[in-house]
């Protein structure tokens, strides 16, 4: 099913769906910007940029939220890739994971990324992976990630604290490793 038929089933959909915008910013000049819908039927639409020094990528893509049970979804994405630097062109085969039991929640998105032309060599990425414990409005815990490139390994890990709101969640990680990365992350749902 090609991405236009992908959208024009989505946009089909009767029932109502759900935007979310996510913005992301650190310490070692990470940036993320996500806007995605996911329409009634699950498809999801999604359009983001990830940028790092050297770096800079646009991401569009299709998927649909699996639901195996109340908590958990895993939502398969398929991303065509655009790289700045290069002349970068690749698919993205990827995965976006949130589940919930009792008091613990875990958020996770990765994927890698399969080469089609230019400069820039297939890789893997986690990013990241969240395993929090809510308290009240609060979430506090783990978070990790990693960019696995031509053999070589960046791996990022260290405590997060989240705080949920009506329009969505703050989230501050401090993650080190193989840098040090002071993460802040808004995301709003609407």
């Amino acid at each position: 099913m090609t991405f236009a038929a992908l959208g024009l089933w989505a946009l089909a959909s009767p029932a109502r769906g759900q935007t979310v915008a996510e913005l992301r910013g650190s310490s070692t000049r990470y940036r993320f910007v996500d806007l995605n819908h996911t329409f009634g039927n699950k498809v999801l639409l999604d359009a983001l940029y990830i940028g790092v020094p050297g770096m800079n990528e646009l991401y569009l893509g299709a998927g649909y939220a699996w639901s195996p049970s109340k908590s958990v979804s895993l939502t398969p994405i398929l991303y065509g890739v655009l790289g700045k630097e290069n002349r970068e062109r690749g698919v993205v085969l990827s995965a976006l994971l949130t589940g919930q039991a009792g008091r613990f929640k875990a958020l996770g998105f990765g994927g890698r990324f399969f080469r089609a032309s230019g400069g820039v060599a297939s890789y893997d990425f986690l990013d990241s992976l969240d395993l929090t414990l809510v308290i009240g409005a609060w979430e506090a815990g783990a978070s990790g990630g990693f960019f696995h490139q031509s053999g070589d390994w960046s791996l990022l890990v260290g405590p997060t604290l989240k705080r949920n709101d009506p329009r969505g969640a703050w989230a501050l990680s401090l993650r080190g490793g193989d840098d040090t990365e002071l993460r802040l992350i808004r995301v709003l749902t609407f």
